[in-house]
């Protein structure tokens, strides 16, 4: 789509610096934002306009932990605990399904995705190269890894090689390395796993300390605890991508920060299988980066990361009982910024001159987010994904909720 200009409009930076810039311009000039700020540009030769009255520009939301062909089990198996969920439900449904079955499942999550102005996710299942295919077809930002768990490592690997061979260069695809988690993975194999990704330098997306029974059964069977074992294995030497991290103790925690891994939390999952909460205050206090994802819709049972925002950010004030912990501005870093800082770029999840061009537009007319006394507090507290107007990914318009073009 060549030029963009987008007018008059209220710009959430995510920048500290920048942070909220009222009546502002953007323009984007093939893949990357070219101009934000206040002054009107000098040339009106756009291939494309915006007017952004009574609108809202954002950073796209990056959805850092997920298993996107699990839409295909949504409403399949709920509550449920997660061992007998994963283990009698998920794993035998799972072991039937097909490719054409992954990519019909990723077309449905990437629709929901685009509609809800995530535009970078980052997946952990099985026949990636459909989800790829399916993220560029539709034009969203991927960052993939065909999950390793049991004895399938050797069959994985050729498949994640076969993988980047196809999409080497698709500016859209990126790759981590992921072993399921410790009991799904032997640790000769989360060995393999942690030599593999430094010999190939790559990042690592695995499951940690997920539930008290994963943390009891670690401590009982190794006399560790789970982040304590991933240590031995030496998976935190790469750059580490670890979701849930809910069973911590204080040395756990501290493994994490020496080890600098990013802690994806994903608060509605980990409800919704009362596997617990992650100590996200503590390790925000720490100085851990700290994502956020909606995990699976088979555990969610969406993909909405508005709805992941808006609990986080009130679950762990109810349960700190202090009302001034996970600020709006600290959610949305965390839905942005910190995504994109985990995923390994450093020119993502800012509006700012130079960086990739995945924003989202968002229609401010709506009762529920009047009046706008607050332009960051509006965004986690009151919006919904259906306000989502405009989705945009490396410069190119992907949705339209006026057309519902995708």
């Amino acid at each position: 789509m060549g030029n963009i200009l987008i007018k008059n409009i209220t710009a959430v930076t995510m920048s500290d610096s920048s942070g909220v810039i009222e009546n502002a311009y953007i323009v984007i000039n093939g893949n990357l934002i070219e101009y934000i700020g206040k002054e009107k540009p000098e040339t009106e030769d756009f291939d494309y306009v915006i007017d952004g009255e009574n609108k809202v520009v954002m950073p796209g939301l990056v959805n850092t932990h997920t298993h996107l062909a699990m839409t295909l089990l949504r409403s399949y198996a709920d509550d449920m605990n997660l061992q007998d969920w994963l283990f009698n439900k998920i794993f035998p449904f799972e072991d039937k399904l097909m490719a054409d079955d992954i990519l019909k499942g990723s077309e449905i999550g990437v629709d929901e995705m685009l509609a809800g102005g995530t535009t970078c996710f980052n997946d952990m299942y099985m026949f990636q190269a459909e989800t790829g295919r399916v993220a560029l077809k539709k034009g969203i930002r991927a960052v993939l890894s065909d999950c390793v768990n049991f004895d399938g490592y050797d069959r994985k690997v050729k498949l994640m090689e076969t993988m980047a061979e196809e999409f080497k260069n698709e500016d859209l695809i990126s790759f981590t390395f992921s072993p399921h988690a410790i009991y799904t993975c032997s640790f000769d194999v989360l060995k393999k796993c942690s030599d593999y990704a430094k010999s190939n330098d790559m990042s690592i997306h695995t499951h940690l300390a997920e539930t008290q029974t994963e943390f009891d059964d670690c401590v009982k069977e190794r006399g560790m605890t789970p982040t304590e074992y991933m240590e031995t294995t030496g998976i935190f030497d790469s750059p580490t991508i670890a979701a849930h991290c809910v069973c911590m103790t204080d040395n756990d925690l501290e493994i994490l920060k020496k080890h600098n891994v990013s802690v994806v939390h994903n608060p509605i999952s980990n409800l919704k299988l009362a596997s617990g909460v992650a100590p996200i205050t503590k390790m925000i206090d720490m100085g851990i980066n700290v994502a956020l994802g909606t995990d699976g819709a088979s555990s969610n049972n969406s993909l909405d990361m508005f709805e992941e925002m808006k609990v986080a950010a009130i679950l762990h004030k109810g349960i700190t009982l202090d009302p001034t912990v996970m600020n709006a501005w600290t959610v949305l870093k965390m839905a942005t910024v910190n995504g994109a800082k985990a995923l390994g770029f450093d020119n993502l999840g800012v509006l700012k001159q130079g960086y990739l061009a995945d924003m989202i537009i968002l229609d401010f007319n709506s009762p529920h987010l009047m009046p706008n006394n607050n332009t960051v507090s509006n965004l986690v507290y009151a919006a919904k994904s259906s306000d989502v107007e405009y989705t945009i990914v490396n410069g190119k318009l992907v949705y339209n909720r006026q057309t519902k073009d995708r």
